[in-house]
């Protein structure tokens, strides 16, 4: 319990993750009554954001950049050419790439599917950063 409640950065990105896990439940049980799913995929990608940018300042990534570049540094919680890195920096590009063909999308049923897309990636993430943190 101690890797999310250590600090207040600890708590902000716990706390976001847990806001996205519930936008996202609340999301799929209204899914039938919601007309306004463009709302829905730019509050989950901006809730997304404030996470990762939250879960990245908690495990010191910047650290893990500057080390990239000066192997005298000590790196942050996971190095850059990590796999929690990796597959974090490949679902931050899958994130932006739903959140803009959610754009030029013009059907609901459309948009719907990208938010559930874009939900399965965001959730995925955290799965991934958040056993890495426990495993390491």
């Amino acid at each position: 319990m101690d890797l999310y409640l250590a600090n207040p950065i600890s708590m902000l990105s716990a706390l976001l993750a847990l806001g996205l896990l519930v936008l996202i439940a609340w999301t799929a049980s209204q899914a039938p009554r919601i007309s306004h799913w463009g709302r829905r995929i730019a509050g989950l990608g901006l809730l997304g954001l404030l996470a990762c940018m939250a879960a990245a300042w908690r495990d010191a990534y910047h650290m893990s950049v500057q080390a990239a570049a000066d192997s005298a540094l000590q790196p942050g919680s996971f190095a850059l050419d990590s796999v929690p890195s990796t597959l974090g920096c490949l679902g931050g590009a899958a994130i932006a790439a739903c959140c803009c063909l959610a754009l030029f999308s013009k059907g609901l049923g459309t948009r719907r599917a990208i938010f559930f897309i874009l939900a399965a990636i965001v959730v995925t993430k955290i799965g991934i950063v958040e056993v890495s943190r426990i495993l390491l």
